[in-house]
């Protein structure tokens, strides 16, 4: 099941940082996790970027609501009145 939230990547990249600094791994496994990490750091930040620009359209277009899940909750102004 795909996770897509962003508290999902959070976690996920959390978990990246707990197993690099697992004291047991093998030099070998822990280069292996040191790429691993730098993976999802890199499509992380895409997703990041990719979200501030959403904010930003939706700051200069003046939309509040959108399509986006990821902003499925948020209120208009005339919504919270």
């Amino acid at each position: 099941m795909a996770r897509n939230k962003i508290s999902d990547l959070r976690d996920y990249l959390f978990a990246a940082l707990e197993r690099i600094d697992n004291d047991e791994l093998s030099t070998e496994d822990l280069n292996k996790e040191m790429q691993k990490a730098e993976a999802v750091a890199q499509i992380g930040n895409v997703i990041i970027n990719s979200a501030k620009v959403e904010i930003d359209f939706m700051k200069a277009s003046g939309m509040i609501s959108s399509d986006s899940a990821l902003f499925k909750d948020i209120k208009g102004p005339k919504e919270l009145l």
